[in-house]
């Protein structure tokens, strides 16, 4: 041995095991399956209601759906392509696979359309109302339509390149994909622009492009509004003369009932008397002409209680204003000097831009029917 060499040991290590089955595949390739995954699993009901005025038998709507299905392959490719990068590539897609699996499981079953309305609603659903949603049917869409997929993403590694290598090649993707979805949508432009101008609820079963979208808009309507000031409502509104022969305060009881159609309502004239217990009530007056803003909680309670109403609605200006709510609460203005409000979840919202000027609210035990 020459002088002055040295000798240097290092502990040697067993190589950890290659699992049986591996997935190698680049983000791209990844973004793309998915993408195909979802265009086959989630979006039955975008192409019922886009075909359901087209025969079968016509060539042109074999056409017009593959022409579809490409757009929506490349949107939603486009989509992710935007969203993710080698390293939240699986926890991304981890959330959307849960999150589309829920979506398509409750639009198929009630046939809902995820617009930014009915994502507002599911945001402020609690704990108990998202219970009574949970069935086997559920789990068993969950199994299949999550569970399975999940299994393969955990099996998957990402085939990694270069930085500058890895920018180039997602551009090229993308470019690719944009100019599938602008060639496909100008080869059916005409049928498309129509199926849109006169559905626009359609575009709102593209899944999971829709909640995506709902979800986004929700968050900046919110933090728009959150950032701006409310417009006062009532300043001038003082207590009547009647008032101030008051010995004991004043008790007024608001009861907003929900998931009740008008046209099954028992006061209105129903066949079968749904509504016995109002109907035996001395002095109760019903107004059959009275219409909802909206058919979900969050458009209509915070309508009912604004003074813009129905036939003027403008969902800007009621969430950027004081409501009644505010003129009840308002102690620098003579009027109630409590306010115990029972929270449900559409009035939750309405209530709670005013409770610095309220006492605190006491919820109320719901029973299974509400909106």
């Amino acid at each position: 041995m020459p002088i002055g060499s040295r000798l240097s040991f290092s502990p040697t290590t067993a190589a950890a095991p290659e699992p049986r089955f591996t997935i190698n595949a680049t983000v791209e390739q990844v973004l793309l399956l998915a993408s195909l995954f979802w265009l086959l699993a989630a979006n039955r009901l975008f192409f019922s209601a886009a075909l359901r005025e087209r025969s079968l038998s016509d060539p042109s709507a074999w056409g017009f759906a593959a022409a579809l299905a490409l757009l929506l392959l490349a949107l939603h490719f486009l989509l992710l392509g935007l969203l993710v990068n080698r390293w939240t590539v699986k926890p991304v897609l981890a959330l959307l696979i849960v999150g589309t699996a829920l979506a398509s499981f409750y639009m198929q079953s009630f046939g809902v359309y995820l617009d930014p309305s009915m994502l507002r609603n599911v945001l402020k659903s609690d704990v108990a109302e998202a219970r009574e949603l949970l069935s086997w049917p559920l789990a068993l869409h969950l199994l299949l339509y999550a569970g399975l997929p999940l299994l393969l993403l955990s099996r998957l590694r990402i085939r990694t390149r270069p930085l500058l290598k890895a920018a180039l090649w997602r551009l090229g993707w993308m470019a690719l994909a944009a100019a599938v979805a602008v060639g496909t949508m100008l080869s059916v432009f005409q049928p498309f622009a129509s199926m849109m101008r006169n559905h626009k609820e359609v575009r709102y079963l593209m899944t999971p492009a829709n909640y995506l979208w709902s979800l986004a808009a929700v968050s900046m309507a919110e933090a728009k509004g959150a950032a701006l000031p409310r417009q006062p409502l009532g300043l001038d509104a003082r207590p009547g003369p009647s008032w101030a022969t008051q010995t004991k305060p004043r008790l007024v009881v608001l009861v907003v009932g929900e998931t009740a159609r008008a046209a099954n309502w028992g006061l209105n004239g129903y066949a079968r008397q749904t509504t016995p217990e109002l109907a035996a009530l001395p002095g109760v007056i019903n107004f059959p002409q009275v219409t909802s803003c909206g058919t979900n909680t969050e458009t209509s309670l915070p309508c009912m209680f604004a003074p813009i109403g129905r036939r003027d609605y403008d969902e800007a200006r009621i969430r950027g204003s004081e409501s009644l709510l505010h003129l009840l609460a308002a102690r620098r203005r003579g009027a109630l000097a409590r306010q115990p409000v029972g929270l449900q979840r559409g009035l939750r919202g309405t209530a709670a831009r005013q409770r610095d000027r309220a006492e605190p609210a006491r919820p109320v035990r719901r029973g299974p029917l509400h909106g």
